[in-house]
């Protein structure tokens, strides 16, 4: 029997170094133009509201809530096989922007439960020495069943 195919890396680049260095040390890092103040991602070279060349990496609170909600179950890529059927979610942050990633859930639950609504806050799980990935773990209680 083969191993499971290892999951690819981010290659960090200096536009995105700020991002994966800050998720490496538990903080969810974005670009804020120093004009107008404007929170961005994705990552870009000028501001997407003023075009001021003029950034600054920010620390969010990476509180959100979850905007829409779907699960794959689907294998796209030989690495993710044995972690299908997972979540994905899109986080509108507090803070403006809107992220793509996965839920943490180690009981699975999120498979079987509509997210959308739901209060999520960033956690971050290493995926080497020096890299870790952001995640969102719901943080309010399961609305009421009707």
């Amino acid at each position: 029997m083969t191993d499971p195919q290892p999951k690819p890396l981010p290659v960090l680049t200096d536009l995105n170094r700020p991002f994966w260095e800050g998720a490496a040390a538990g903080r969810l890092m974005l670009q804020k133009c120093g004009q107008c103040g404007h929170i961005r991602f994705p990552f870009g070279p000028v501001c997407t509201i003023c075009l001021s060349p003029d950034t600054r990496w920010a620390q969010l609170s990476g509180r959100g809530e979850v905007l829409s909600h779907l699960v794959f179950h689907q294998v796209y890529h030989k690495a993710w096989a044995g972690d299908v059927p997972y979540s994905v979610v899109m986080v509108q942050l507090d803070e403006g922007p809107r992220l793509f990633s996965n839920i943490l859930d180690p009981t699975r639950s999120d498979i079987e439960t509509d997210l959308v609504g739901r209060r999520v806050e960033a956690v971050f799980e290493p995926l080497t020495d020096t890299l870790a990935r952001p995640l969102f773990r719901v943080v309010d209680p399961p609305p009421p069943r009707s």
